[in-house]
């Protein structure tokens, strides 16, 4: 791995050079049909499936030249140093359900004697309250309730889904907030490895910043050193965007325009990048069902009596929205083709999902086939991968992968 390099993403279609991945491990053995809306999965993914598919994700970025990094192997690196590895674990528990200060004194000396890998390992899997009560002397109420809830540590399930962990914004990073509690943990990983991996030496880390709950990395765009778009999604909200852009905008000067477009709050839209994506300089991959259902608008910073404050402008269109922010001519390719059953079926498998690794070029699930030629026929060129089972988590190759470094044509 080189390290000590200039982490930096400038836009969505610049080579890709440097991603964070993580592969699904036995996270996924821990989702039960009983809390499969509160692990925020549809179906329960096939742990050796998923992770052959995931193989092949990785094989098609490497043979583009991209370096891959696991998320779980550059944080079993950092913890390596017992000071950080203690911060990690107890932040960890802080987050966490318990209350019982008897079973947090127990869960906190088993984590700390197992190795660094073996840390992250039982963070990111979780550790439920059969395994906890043999740590513990006696059995309190939580032990006994296990029908209502059965972890102490809940599992991360959406793990792999690096992409809304954290965003780089040029040489930024920006820490995001999960809406549900079941995620929350994620974020966590990603906050160490910016300040502790030396991976991250160079970045800028002014951007750690208290969000209110909702702003995920699968509703950001990067669309140019100037102009960052937002999706106000189901996982993303008004709160957090207007935060955020008063820190991009104002407090740090790092973008002159934040775009944001708010997309229909349904559970199979999620986030914007399942209904949009860059795939080139001048084309936009957009899921038809919601072309007419979108609401756009433009922030930029404005002074008065010498203070800041975030102007907002309605746009009519989102063809004008981005012609206006680009300053030119954009082509919308629809994914699925003009069936809306077809467009609807694909959208909900992860067609406009895809990762772009060059200009005109992207990674994408290949199950979506007339998405797929369709991209093909607009001289979209298309790396396919099978996905029947990563598509259970309800994401695809972007929200796969958490790029740091970017080169721009």
């Amino acid at each position: 791995m080189k390290v000590g390099t200039y982490p930096k993403v400038t836009s969505e279609i610049g080579y890709l050079e440097k991603v964070i991945l993580h592969k699904p491990g036995k996270e996924l053995l821990h989702i039960y049909p009983t809390y499969l809306e509160q692990m925020l999965f549809n179906e329960i993914p096939w742990l050796h499936g998923a992770r052959k598919e995931h193989e092949q994700f990785i094989e098609r970025l490497r043979g583009e030249g991209v370096e891959v990094l696991l998320l779980d192997q550059l944080m079993e690196e950092i913890l390596r140093d017992e000071e950080i590895r203690v911060s990690f674990i107890k932040e960890n528990l802080k987050e966490s359900r318990i209350t019982e200060p008897f079973t947090m004194e127990a869960i906190y000396n088993y984590l700390l004697q197992l190795t660094p890998s073996e840390t992250v390992d039982a963070l990111i899997r979780g550790l439920n309250k059969n395994f906890v009560q043999n740590l513990k002397k006696t059995k309190s109420l939580s032990d006994y309730t296990q029908h209502s809830f059965p972890f102490y540590i809940p599992p991360l399930p959406s793990m792999y889904f690096t992409r809304d962990q954290g965003v780089m914004l040029d040489n930024n990073i920006l820490l995001t907030s999960m809406v549900y509690p079941v995620r929350k943990r994620e974020s966590l990983f990603i906050k160490y490895l910016t300040y502790y991996h030396p991976l991250f030496s160079n970045a800028d880390k002014g951007m750690e910043f208290s969000l209110p709950k909702g702003l995920e990395g699968g509703d950001v765009l990067v669309l140019s050193s100037d102009t960052v778009m937002v999706g106000l999604s189901q996982r993303t909200t008004e709160e957090a965007i207007e935060k955020a852009a008063r820190h991009l905008l104002i407090d740090k000067g790092i973008c002159k325009q934040v775009l944001v477009v708010q997309i229909p709050f349904k559970k199979q839209y999620l986030h914007l990048d399942m209904v949009l994506n860059q795939v080139d300089r001048d084309k936009f991959l957009l899921f038809p069902g919601i072309e007419n259902k979108v609401h756009c608008y433009r922030l930029t910073s404005g002074y008065q009596d010498g203070e800041g404050y975030i102007r907002c402008e309605k746009e009519n269109s989102l063809r004008k929205l981005l012609e206006n922010a680009f300053g030119f001519s954009i082509q919308i390719i629809y994914s699925g083709g003009s069936d809306d059953l077809t467009s609807s079926r694909e959208q909900q498998s992860g067609s406009n999902n895809i990762l772009v690794v060059s200009p005109g070029k992207v990674v994408a699930y290949n199950r979506n086939e007339i998405t797929n030629e369709i991209l093909s026929r607009n001289g979209v060129k298309v790396l396919d991968f099978e996905g029947s089972e990563l598509i259970r988590g309800m994401g695809g190759p972007r929200c796969m992968s958490m790029p740091i470094q970017r080169r721009e044509p």
